[in-house]
């Protein structure tokens, strides 16, 4: 399917090229409205067939023929697809590139609604890079241009300029960008965004009882990473009343929300490491098949060129030959660069897992030091009781899946206590911090690494303790 479009198309710009002649002697210049138009529709049928790749080719193409074009709708359409597609592959300067285009074009077009999306997009894009200046600039602009009755795209600017000065926190421009984007939209006030950044607001001018009666009211968003945000600020409004007790079960379900969203990112990026591998197999397979394809080609015209040597002679022959040589060989050394590019590509997704393994690590250790500390005796030993250490093995068997249940399968003479301090060490937890946890000097925790060790019997001699365990949960 990909290829008849590829053959309509070459078709479709040489008819147009034909047809057009005389016009362009006539005028002195080329109208390509019509095969941009071509164009594109070939892209969204691209695009329909999940062909991504093909599409935003077909989109490049036509932007050689778009300068040319005196359709500026169309000419705004292929920008903005094209703006859509590098922010996707988080290429922001392609992606600004492509919107200023996207803006002209809508300005040509004298369409208030599509310039003032257009400079919604951009100021929108500077966010994301960080550029709050030229953020603030594009959302200004874009406000005042939009047209009267755009009530929801206004309302969008407003909480957009909330959203950075959030980051720079600026509190007065938050509150006036609050109730400038209700006044507009009211039920903007409905949004995730609207309602974190009133709830910010309220905290921050000190309004706890207000601020944490909206939190109550919204904690039942299916919206994981709102309730994390929610549940950080309701902490940090019991620690700032000094309500210790309310801020400890509030990071215990901090703990069990924050496990989730590790799950469900390492869910993500595991889907992602799949299709980026699946991807490069399916482009090393199709420059396979391209060399095979070529190789082919080349055994055809050599026989050709014997035939062309009997009626041409020898001369055009050897052209003939020396030309689909070269192809050939160009195929096998494109092949031979995409193969390594699978390697290359191979390398990073195996050091972006183990970074996020070690990442996970971190979080994890982070989230679990505040309860441990909590916990501290006057002495300053950890007391940590059975629901504490419940919490520790549900939180080992998250990082390691199954990892009790198989050490005290393979080792049954381990007593509890045994395997919770075998949870510890594999969860990485400091010499110091499980020295306070039993009342021991450092020095112990390491000979009782040692004596643990030798209880488990299978471990090599020159395997430290840490790695034989974390084999658990593999």
């Amino acid at each position: 399917m990909k290829w008849t479009i590829y053959i309509s198309l070459i078709l479709v710009m040489a008819t147009s090229a034909c047809s057009h002649q005389g016009q362009q002697m006539a005028y002195g210049r080329k109208d390509s409205t019509a095969v941009v138009k071509k164009l594109y529709e070939a892209s969204q049928r691209l695009y329909e067939e999940q062909e991504a790749d093909s599409a935003l080719s077909i989109l490049l193409t036509a932007t050689d023929y778009a300068k040319g074009c005196h359709d500026p709708e169309i000419r705004y359409l292929i920008y903005k697809d094209l703006s859509g597609a590098y922010e996707k592959k988080d290429l922001f300067d392609l992606q600004e590139k492509y919107l200023l285009l996207q803006l002209e074009a809508a300005q040509s077009m004298s369409d208030a609604g599509k310039t003032a999306t257009s400079l919604f997009t951009l100021g929108v894009s500077y966010y994301a890079q960080g550029d709050n200046e030229k953020a603030i600039a594009y959302l200004d602009d874009a406000y005042h241009k939009a047209p009267s009755d755009s009530t929801k795209l206004r309302a969008k600017c407003q909480l957009m300029r909330c959203q950075v000065f959030l980051q720079t926190e600026t509190l007065d421009s938050v509150v006036s960008s609050l109730h400038q984007a209700r006044a507009e939209h009211p039920s903007i006030a409905e949004e995730e965004v609207y309602h974190l950044s009133e709830i910010y607001m309220l905290s921050q001018t000190g309004l706890y009882d207000e601020a944490e009666k909206k939190i109550n009211g919204y904690l039942q968003t299916d919206s994981l990473y709102a309730r994390i945000e929610e549940l950080s600020l309701l902490q940090s409004i019991h620690e700032k009343r000094g309500q210790t007790r309310q801020a400890l079960d509030d990071a215990n379900q901090l703990l069990v929300l924050n496990d989730s969203a590790m799950q469900r990112e390492a869910s993500t990026s595991m889907a992602k490491i799949h299709q980026l591998q699946h991807e490069e197999q399916m482009k090393l397979a199709a420059a396979r098949q391209e060399m095979m394809r070529a190789k082919s080609h080349a055994r055809i015209w050599s026989l050709l060129s014997l035939l062309t040597i009997v009626v041409a002679g020898a001369i055009v022959a050897i052209v003939m030959f020396h030309r689909k040589a070269v192809v050939a060989h160009q195929a096998e050394l494109d092949a031979l660069r995409l193969a390594e590019d699978a390697q290359s590509n191979e390398t990073e997704i195996k050091a972006l897992n183990e970074d996020l393994q070690r990442r996970y690590y971190e979080h994890l250790y982070a989230i679990l030091l505040p309860i441990l500390n909590a916990k501290r005796s006057p002495s300053g030993h950890i007391n940590l009781n059975e629901k504490s250490w419940q919490l520790i093995e549900e939180n080992t068997n998250l990082v390691l899946p199954k990892f009790t249940s198989q050490l005290r399968k393979n080792h049954s003479s381990l007593s509890d206590e045994d395997v919770r301090f075998c949870c510890l060490v594999a969860m990485k937890v400091p010499n110091p911090v499980i020295a306070n946890i039993y009342g021991i000097a450092p020095s112990s925790v390491a000979i009782r690494k040692l004596r643990m060790k030798k209880k488990l019997e299978e471990s090599e001699m020159n395997e430290t303790l840490e790695v034989y365990l974390t084999k658990y949960g593999v």
